[in-house]
C-alpha cells in the first residue's frame, strides 16, 4: 500500500470518499483542498485484498479525521469497491452516493491532475469499464470538462466471447474480430495463428457469439491490442493480463512511421471507429511476412493516428490521454509527438497514475463538481 497527499486545484464542498475500481485497489479521501490517495491493493476480488482495503479505509478516515458526506464509487454494479460504497451509505448517516463512469473518471483524473481550465478532448484507453449502455467500454473519447463530459467516439463494438476470459486467452478476441470482419470463412486464412485455432473450441465460440451467450460487447483498446498481439505474435494464451501488449510494446521498431488504416463513421452524433482495415493490414503484413518489429509499430502508429483524426473532429485544441493503456510508453510518446506536431496541447499524467490507481482522484473531482454541489 502507498499513500500520496496532493493539493487540489479547487476545494472540496463537503468530505468525499472516493472508492476507485477493482482490479487496481485504490480509494481517496478528501477535504478542503487536501485529498489523501492510497492505491497497491490489487485485485479487490482476492479477499485478503479486499479486507486489507477495508481496513486501510477505516484507518485513513481516522487518521485525517475525515467524515464522508459524499462517496462515490464506479458504475459497475459487481465491482467490489461498489459494494463497498453501497454497504458505508447503508450504515453512515445520510451520505450522498454517487456512481461515475469509469472512463469519465480518467479523464477526470487527467483534468484535476493537470489543473485544466476550459474544454478537452479526452482518449480514455484501458481494457474494462461498464458503460451506461451496458456494454464493455475501453476505447473512448470525450469531449468536455469535468461538470459536463459527452462521449464523442468509441471503437466498434465487438463481441468478448467468454468475457474476462479473453483477457487469459487473447486469442478469443482475435477470432471474434475475423469472424466479424470475414465471417466464417476466415479459418481459410493461410497464416499461423489461423492454422493453430483449434476447431472445436471455434465451434463452440462462434455459437457463443451468433447466440449472444456470455459474449458482451466490448470497445476496448486492450482487448483490441490484445487481438493484435495474438495474431502477430501468433500466441493463444497469456499468464496475466496484458502480456502480449507488452511484448508488442518492447518490439514495436522506433524507425517505422507507417500505420494501418481505419474508418471514423458518424451516426447520431456519435463516432464509431472502423477497425477492419487494420485487421486486415496486419494479416496481409504478416502473409508477406514483413518483420513483426514493424508490423507492432505500425499497429501502435495507427491508434496514434486515430487519437489525432478523433481530435480533428472538434473544436478543442487540447487533449487529455489517460487509462491503463497509456502505459505502454511506445504508444504515449508518438501519440503526444503526433498531436504536438498538429498544433494540439497534450495533457497526461503528472502526480497520479493513468492506471486505474489513478480513477479515485477523477471520482473526486466529478463528485465534487456534479454531486457535492447539490
Amino acid at each position: 500500500m502507498a499513500m500520496k497527499k496532493l493539493t487540489l486545484p479547487f476545494g472540496v464542498k463537503k468530505p468525499i470518499l472516493a472508492c476507485g475500481a477493482d482490479l487496481k485497489g485504490a480509494f481517496a479521501l478528501a477535504k478542503g483542498r487536501d485529498a489523501y490517495l492510497f492505491d497497491g491493493f490489487g485485485d479487490l476480488s482476492d479477499l485478503d485484498n479486499f479486507t486489507k482495503y477495508e481496513k486501510a479505509i477505516e484507518a485513513a478516515k481516522k487518521k485525517f479525521k475525515i467524515d464522508p458526506q459524499v462517496i462515490v464509487c464506479d458504475m459497475h454494479p459487481g465491482y467490489f469497491s461498489t459494494q463497498f460504497a453501497e454497504s458505508c451509505q447503508l450504515s453512515a448517516v445520510s451520505p450522498q452516493l454517487y456512481r461515475v463512469q469509469h472512463h469519465e473518471a480518467h479523464i477526470a483524473s487527467a483534468i484535476t491532475d493537470n489543473d485544466i481550465n476550459g474544454e478537452v478532448l479526452g482518449a480514455a484507453f484501458d481494457g474494462t469499464g461498464y458503460g451506461p449502455d451496458g456494454n464493455i467500454w475501453g476505447g473512448e473519447f470525450f469531449v468536455g470538462n469535468i461538470r459536463n463530459m459527452k462521449r464523442a467516439a468509441h471503437l466498434d463494438y465487438i463481441p468478448m466471447p467468454g468475457g474476462e476470459a479473453c483477457i487469459r486467452e487473447p486469442w478469443r478476441m482475435a477470432a471474434s474480430y475475423l469472424y466479424a470482419i470475414f465471417g466464417p470463412n476466415f479459418l481459410k486464412l493461410k497464416m499461423d495463428f489461423v492454422k493453430s485455432i483449434d476447431k472445436n473450441s471455434w465451434t463452440i465460440l462462434k455459437e457463443m457469439i451468433d447466440k449472444k451467450l456470455n459474449s458482451p460487447l466490448t470497445s476496448s483498446m486492450g482487448r483490441l491490442f490484445d487481438a493484435a498481439g495474438s495474431m502477430i505474435l501468433n500466441k493463444r494464451k497469456a499468464k496475466f493480463e496484458a502480456e502480449l501488449p507488452i511484448e508488442l510494446e518492447d518490439i514495436a521498431d522506433e524507425n517505422e512511421n507507417g500505420h494501418y488504416d481505419f474508418e471514423l463513421r458518424k451516426t447520431d452524433g456519435l463516432i464509431s471507429i472502423d477497425m477492419s482495415g487494420a485487421i486486415r493490414g496486419v494479416l496481409k503484413d504478416v502473409d508477406k511476412k514483413v518483420p513483426i518489429s514493424r508490423i507492432s509499430a505500425k499497429f501502435h502508429n495507427m491508434i496514434a493516428f486515430i487519437i489525432l483524426k478523433a481530435a480533428g473532429r472538434h473544436k478543442a485544441r487540447r487533449v487529455a490521454l489517460s487509462g491503463g493503456v497509456f502505459q505502454n510508453k511506445f504508444l504515449k510518446e508518438r501519440s503526444v509527438r503526433l498531436l504536438k506536431d498538429n498544433g494540439f496541447k497534450v495533457y497526461t499524467h503528472l502526480r497520479v497514475q493513468t492506471s486505474d490507481s489513478g480513477i479515485p482522484l477523477g471520482q473526486i473531482a466529478i463528485a465534487n463538481a456534479r454531486a457535492a454541489c447539490v
